[in-house]
């Protein structure tokens, strides 16, 4: 998954109070042509250029980041460390209903005892 050159390019807008509108002024283009501008993946490396210049970015900011093999390994490391940590968390849990399964089980116990003397 990737994200596209519009939402890098929007994201940035956003982030630094800007607007589309004020995009289209310093490109020169029409206001109601930006979006189609921005969604060209013919988009030439002189117009990016002109985007990251007005953005203050670097050009490379602006280019969509395809995930890598690294990037998926990485994203599957950090799931089966965190489904291993909420297996010994499940582990903890079990253990713990089981004391106190064994704990309610004794006090019942106790209890009964006491009323059956209580009886006598």
């Amino acid at each position: 998954m990737f994200e596209s050159q519009i939402s890098i390019i929007e994201k940035y807008l956003k982030k630094q109070g800007k607007t589309k509108r004020d995009l289209a002024k310093f490109l020169d283009i029409k206001e109601n042509s930006i979006n189609r501008t921005l969604r060209n993946p013919n988009l030439t490396i002189k117009k990016l250029g002109l985007i990251a210049e007005f953005l203050e970015v670097d050009i490379n900011d602006l280019l969509p980041r395809r995930e890598t093999v690294s990037d998926s390994f990485d994203e599957y490391q950090k799931a089966n460390s965190l489904e291993a940590s909420n297996q010994i968390s499940i582990t903890n849990l079990s253990e713990a209903l089981n004391r106190n399964s064994k704990t309610i089980d004794n006090l019942v116990m106790i209890i009964a005892e006491n009323f059956s003397h209580k009886k006598d």
